[in-house]
């Protein structure tokens, strides 16, 4: 993969301790849980822990070189002393992709960003070898990680960014160099911390004006407002648009065009146009809801830009099934689960319950939700937001828990209309809200669960 000789080319400037330039490395890893045998180890300082302190950890499992801000006394291996450890992690990562002869896609998004880059992975696999980030690997450690994880042999990559504060995602594109672009959505995901949904359209372009600025190519979500603001601003010449409606009626100019036909409990039928290949393709796929058909929408687009028919990524969407924790379907004793608790923020809150409140199958519907994540400032107005949209989605029986929870039942309880229930639990009492939703659950009901990360609200499953 790598050699000593090239990293002490690469950082000239950095102090290098016990030096073999002819060592070769087979991997590039920053956990020493995974440390293997020719490994690079990048010491990375955080919160909690100080990669540091694993240095001779890393050594014994085979490490055989590190990149670190600090030496460490006892080690033998190769140690490259750098100013801050992230930036050269990155500055490798970018050196391996300068190696790379394949497209790489850049991909980020208010929502549904690693479902929809699962699906790219499942269509564009069918034709080329492609690679992705494995997981949610999309912050300023994980890019890098990621891309030094891809054999020279890829012919074509997806690379997930994350998001969480203004310029993180230029800072991600230098790193990923991306050949073609696409923004799922923007939506709220972390307005709390950004302010306004025009800053976060203005952190989310940053990957757009990256590859404008290549002169690279572009995959438009034409069903959002603001990315097709862009649009119209920028005039980006190398295009395809995509959109997803469900109505016959919608009239569209985009060139792949998907259209719900109808759902079950747990898959959809759609058909797609494709205006660029004349072709209209009936397909099903094993997720549910709406916002998932705008996915479904993004991967088709990515495939025909890249040469693929539409019969083909239809057909390869057929056997796809979604991450974990991301819209996964479960049914036990007569009950249907909709397990969706990866992350969440008021916009995927309202998209997960409307897509609930017209499951015509479901006997009852049902939703455990926890707290939202990420909403500094905004936490009291945006449950409250998600609490009416509960109500007015005639959502039959709710169960929230969390910080928050009052703020859901103050919301659903404002509005008039709603005919449903809902019982509210703090924090510690996860093990009462099992017992009351499981002793109350009848068959032909459908739950949705879902909250942010760090709710951890899939417990309510563990029996």
């Amino acid at each position: 993969m790598l050699n000593v000789f090239e990293l002490k080319t690469l950082f000239n400037k950095a102090e290098f301790v016990n030096c073999s330039t002819d060592i070769k490395i087979n991997s590039v890893e920053h956990d020493t849980r995974r440390i293997s045998a020719q490994s690079l180890y990048v010491a990375i300082k955080g919160d909690n822990l100080d990669g540091h302190d694993f240095v001779i950890d890393a050594q014994n499992k085979g490490a055989v070189a590190c990149l670190c801000e600090k030496r460490t006394a006892g080690a033998s291996l190769v140690q490259i002393i750098v100013k801050d450890s992230v930036k050269a992690y990155g500055e490798l990562a970018r050196y391996w992709r300068n190696k790379l002869k394949c497209p790489v896609l850049g991909l980020t998004g208010s929502n549904g960003k690693t479902t929809t880059k699962d699906l790219i992975y499942t269509v564009m696999s069918k034709k080329f070898k492609t690679v992705r980030t494995m997981g949610n690997f999309n912050n300023p450690i994980g890019v890098p990680y990621t891309i030094l994880s891809f054999p020279l042999e890829a012919e074509f990559a997806i690379v997930e960014m994350g998001m969480n504060a203004k310029g993180e995602v230029a800072c991600l594109s230098k790193i990923a160099d991306p050949d073609a672009a696409l923004i799922t959505n923007i939506g709220r995901a972390h307005i709390g911390r950004l302010g306004s949904i025009d800053a976060i359209k203005a952190a989310k372009m940053e990957l757009f004006d990256y590859v404008l600025k290549k002169k690279g190519s572009f995959c438009i979500n034409l069903s959002d407002k603001k990315i097709n603001n862009w649009v119209t601003s920028n005039k980006p010449k190398n295009i395809i648009t995509y959109c997803c409606t469900n109505s016959d009626n919608d009239e569209c100019s985009c060139q792949v065009c998907v259209k719900a036909i109808s759902s079950t409990g747990n898959s959809q039928k759609f058909k797609v146009f494709c205006s660029k290949t004349a072709e209209e393709v009936t397909g099903e796929i094993k997720i549910t809801g709406i916002h998932n058909l705008h996915n479904v929408a993004a991967a088709i687009a990515v495939g025909v830009k890249f040469g693929l028919d539409v019969k083909t990524c239809v057909h390869a969407l057929k056997d796809f099934v979604p991450p974990s924790m991301r819209s996964n379907i479960m049914e036990k004793d007569g009950v249907t689960y909709i397990v969706d608790c990866y992350n969440a923020n008021p916009d995927s809150m309202l998209a997960a319950i409307s897509s609930l409140s017209t499951t015509k199958e479901a006997t009852r519907k049902v939703a455990v939700l926890g707290d939202m994540g990420e909403l500094e400032g905004m936490e009291k107005e945006l449950h409250k937001e998600v609490g009416r949209a509960l109500a007015e989605n005639k959502i039959d029986l709710v169960y929230v828990i969390g910080n928050f929870s009052e703020n859901y039942k103050e919301g659903f309880e404002s509005v008039n209309s709603s005919k449903g229930k809902i019982v509210v639990y703090a924090k510690e009492q996860m093990d009462l809200l099992k017992k009351e939703l499981f002793s109350t659950l009848k068959k032909g009901d459908y739950v949705l669960i879902k909250a942010s990360r760090s709710a951890k609200i899939e417990a309510v499953l563990n029996k």
